[in-house]
């Protein structure tokens, strides 16, 4: 079997340079499939039924469009070296929920201001592997045209990845200062700008001291 440029160099060629003006958070809009593996025994979901019915272990469902989410230098090197690029479906919210998303409050998805017009965000729950190939053929959205866009996509990428499971007792503790923070953020004062301003609060386990025994 020849090698893909061996076979295609002009393809080749072609593809990497269709990559090269692309970024993490750019999108492709418009009827696309997302593709996933399903057990027979027991579909989750409408697409998974379909697909189960006809005895297939593969299902697409439709969805928006596309976000590339790869990093961008992995997705300007050589198609060669470098053939795959990963994305996530863009789905529909309403209002409210695009509020939510773009303040960060659900972090399985991601707020993208080039989506925004179609109330549109990427769902980060579902990520599909595409080759470079099919990303030459899409016509480029810039999902993330500033540089605090990309810094916000990044976090969003961060906090769906590796968020803590908190334990209950301290979910229920924190419960009213997140109600508070929630109901504050927008408000055009001192402490609403304090909370748009803030990106991350981190908590540790208070280390106990030790405890010495005392000799028999």
């Amino acid at each position: 079997m020849n090698r893909p440029n061996e076979a295609h160099p002009a393809a080749i060629d072609r593809i990497d340079d269709a990559l090269r003006p692309w970024r993490q958070g750019d999108c492709v809009l418009g009827d696309q499939g997302f593709l996933f593996r399903l057990d027979l025994r027991v579909p989750l979901t409408e697409a998974a039924a379909v697909a189960a019915a006809v005895g297939a272990d593969a299902a697409e469902a439709r969805v928006h469009g596309f976000a590339v989410v790869t990093q961008t230098c992995d997705i300007v090197r050589a198609c060669e070296s470098r053939p795959f690029v990963q994305v996530c479906p863009l789905v529909e919210v309403d209002a409210d929920r695009l509020a939510e998303i773009r303040r960060g409050r659900r972090p399985n998805y991601a707020f993208l201001p080039g989506t925004e017009p179609q109330g549109l965000v990427a769902d980060l729950d579902r990520v599909m592997t595409v080759e470079k190939a099919v990303v030459a053929d899409w016509e480029r959205v810039v999902g993330a045209p500033r540089d605090e866009d990309v810094r916000n996509l990044r976090q969003a990428l961060t906090r769906n990845r590796s968020r803590v499971a908190f334990p209950d007792d301290f979910v229920r503790l924190a419960s009213q200062l997140s109600r508070r923070m929630s109901k504050k953020h927008d408000a055009q004062s001192e402490e609403g700008r304090a909370l748009r301003a803030l990106r991350e609060i981190r908590v540790q386990r208070p280390t106990l001291p030790k405890v010495q025994e005392k000799p028999a």
